[in-house]
């Protein structure tokens, strides 16, 4: 009983504390479950660096990969695999393909995607909707390697994405992007793009970004604390020494196979390249000449084609700069064999020059025609090999993919003959976020 009346007396001295208490209580727990999820929440801002140059048309896979499915998208050892489309049918000809839509996918805004939804336009194709789900793309000639372009994310208005995000805006700067925007009821995803690795490490010194996608060198911040750093063989890039084949002195192949022999370590620690196609490739071949380090014989092949009385040659390495390094260990070995070289440094793909160290990214189908072929304006080495030509006509041309496979094969022997380019190495993608 002294409990009791302890209480009672408790109660009715501080009536009003107890009575405020249990109302703010109830009132508090009643706000927590009704009131608060209804409310808009703050979204997590999220900012990522990505280092090099896109176009509108050409979105990082970074990005591609949060605005969901094409009508195909890249499946094991890069082969196209149904996305929005559940299947297609490819005419005798090749010239005409038919994507049949699946009907269990939705927009970022809950819609089911539609026929209606979807708008192509692709130069000198003739396009048609065919009710109630098929998606009729008439080509000029054979394409073999048109169902790899529809693996780009489809979007409706230009803003609703069959991923988990909405397009809230995009900045260019010119004919390049500068910023990206993704949004959803969670999460502000801004992309910011960046010339150089050393300009995103910088932002990111700055804290303008949270994460760095597409060094292939930490650089200082590795030694920083708090960080999360994460290493793996990029694949869908290499790296290579690239001669200008219209130069007066590197028109010789023999003289870009005596430099290839005269570079000592040609994969600097990382994974060998030994062609333009990813390894991951169906395509791929792993038996194409490689131009082991061989002095002997690129002092043999240079004093064949120079004259007698001027066995010297001086050429001007254009490097970018996170290569600089390996461009100064170039440098010293050429110089072994009497060829002097001068390091320029460049950011881009200069118009004109004689050799060019610089990373280059692959194609998903092994497709090589636009960087090799002697009609294409993108064949910045200058190539001209009449049967390198062939193969890659017939490469695009040809569909089952048993016979593209023997024609990617005989090209990238070739290619190694002719050696327009010394391949070196797949560099190490390194990903960069503060730590949680």
């Amino acid at each position: 009983r002294k409990i009791y009346w302890f209480v009672v007396g408790f109660a009715t001295k501080y009536k009003k504390i107890v009575l405020v208490s249990v109302v703010g209580a109830v009132a508090l727990i009643g706000f927590v479950l009704v009131i608060w999820p209804k409310l808009p929440k703050l979204n997590k801002v999220r900012y990522v660096g990505i280092v090099g140059k896109y176009g509108l048309t050409q979105v990082p896979r970074r990005i591609e990969q949060e605005l969901g499915m094409g009508l195909t998208i890249l499946g094991e050892n890069q082969v196209p695999e149904p996305g929005l489309s559940k299947r297609w049918e490819i005419s005798n000809d090749g010239r005409t393909y038919r994507f049949y839509l699946r009907n269990d996918v939705l927009w970022s805004d809950g819609t089911p995607v539609t026929l209606a939804d979807l708008n192509f336009s692709i130069p000198d194709v003739k396009i048609e909707k065919k009710e109630p789900d098929v998606l009729e793309f008439v080509l000029p000639e054979a394409f073999s390697p048109f169902p790899m372009l529809l693996t780009k994310p489809v979007l409706k208005d230009g803003k609703f994405t069959t991923g988990q995000f909405v397009v809230a805006d995009i900045q260019a700067d010119g004919p390049f992007l500068k910023q990206v925007n993704l949004k959803n009821d969670k999460e502000n995803l801004i992309f910011r793009f960046y010339d150089s690795g050393s300009a995103a490490i910088t932002a990111f010194k700055l804290s303008q970004i949270d994460e760095i996608v597409g060094l292939f060198d930490a650089g200082e911040l590795s030694d920083w604390p708090n960080l999360k750093v994460e290493k793996e063989d990029q694949l869908d890039f290499y790296v290579a020494l690239f001669y200008n084949n219209e130069d007066s002195l590197l028109r010789d192949k023999s003289v870009r196979q005596a430099l290839s022999y005269a570079i000592s370590d040609k994969n600097y620690g990382f994974r060998r390249a030994s062609g333009p196609i990813s390894p991951k490739s169906w395509a791929y071949n792993p038996v194409v000449k490689d131009y082991g380090f061989d002095q002997g014989r690129a002092k043999e092949l240079l004093d064949k084609v120079l004259p007698p009385d001027n066995k010297k040659i001086s050429l001007e390495l254009s490097s970018t700069p996170d290569l600089l390094p390996i461009a100064e260990v170039i440098k010293k070995d050429w110089e072994k064999v009497g060829v002097k070289a001068e390091i320029k440094v460049v950011a881009s793909i200069p118009s004109s020059f004689q050799v060019l160290l610089a990373a280059q990214e692959t194609t998903a189908d092994p497709d090589q025609y636009l960087l090799w072929h002697s009609t294409q304006a993108s064949n910045f080495t200058n190539l001209r090999s009449p049967k390198v030509d062939k193969l890659l006509e017939d490469g695009r041309q040809t569909l089952k993919q048993a016979d593209r496979k023997q024609i990617y094969f005989d090209f990238q022997r070739f290619l190694s003959e002719e050696v327009p380019a010394t391949f070196l190495y797949h560099p190490e993608a390194v990903l960069i976020k503060r730590g949680r």
